[in-house]
């Protein structure tokens, strides 16, 4: 196998580990909120080709839902990654309203690109809990 080989397998095993710290968040916080909270996990490929969507929703005691996502891109020119945490919210213009958003950022090799990957994950997985208890606390909108 040479170079350009392993580096072909080295994007699909990022977003299976990505997708796998996704699962792993989405079940300890089910396990945490549990039976109030209920979770289920999903990757699917995204509008744009090259593009793929891992994420982890909890729908909440009240029928809302708070969605984790992870995008992964891939194009000629770079990969990116973007990430977010969203509710539904009745009260917001389009029906859903982002607790927290981490803006695209670009790599232009995959050596580049997997720590980006792990940097963004952490953030989620660091707000996740907090914004789950704050949104079943009542805690006033952001």
């Amino acid at each position: 196998m040479d170079t350009a080989d392993r580096d072909a397998q080295r994007l699909p095993i990022a977003q299976w580990s990505a997708a796998k710290r996704l699962r792993k968040l989405g079940y300890e916080l089910f396990l945490e909120h549990q039976p109030d909270v209920t979770w289920r996990e999903f990757a699917k490929y995204g509008a744009i080709p090259g593009t793929q969507v891992l994420a982890v929703t909890l729908t909440l005691e009240d029928g809302r839902e708070m969605v984790c996502s992870l995008v992964v891109g891939m194009s000629q020119e770079a990969f990116s990654a973007e990430s977010d945490i969203g509710v539904d919210d009745p009260d917001a213009e389009s029906g859903y309203r982002y607790l927290l958003e981490i803006p695209e950022s670009l790599a232009d090799s995959l050596d580049e690109f997997i720590p980006l990957l792990d940097h963004q994950l952490d953030q989620l997985v660091e707000a996740a809990p907090r914004l789950l208890r704050e949104l079943r606390a009542g805690t006033p909108k952001a």
